[in-house]
């Protein structure tokens, strides 16, 4: 186990870019579930009529889920990746809460080893 450590690349911006792509991943497979249970329940018109701000909140949910898939995919810098977050409001959020860690000293780059 030791060996996949030492050969593992090193961390930028906090996050092996290998773990972020596969965390991405997982985002985006679990915001299809989320979207196909949110269809089937939207498929029936009682429950869409009696719950529609509850699936309307599922679909801002998997737009959140799908925007940081992207931003762990990214490349680009924390703030270059923020700033490509289409919704306004978790653009803000992710960077009140990056400028908050950077403030409190959470590091940049961690040592894998």
């Amino acid at each position: 186990m030791t060996g996949l450590i030492q050969n593992a690349p090193l961390a930028v911006d906090g996050v092996e870019p290998a773990l972020a792509h596969a965390l991405a991943d997982e985002l985006a497979g679990l915001t299809t579930v989320l979207a196909d249970l949110a269809y089937d329940l939207a498929a029936n018109s009682e429950t869409l009529r009696q719950h529609m701000h509850s699936l309307q909140a599922i679909d801002r949910i998997t737009q959140a889920q799908l925007a940081m898939a992207d931003v762990l995919r990214s490349s680009a810098s924390a703030e270059e990746r923020v700033a490509a977050v289409t919704l306004e409001e978790l653009g803000t959020r992710l960077l009140a809460s990056l400028r908050q860690y950077r403030q409190q000293g959470v590091p940049v780059a961690f040592d894998i080893a």
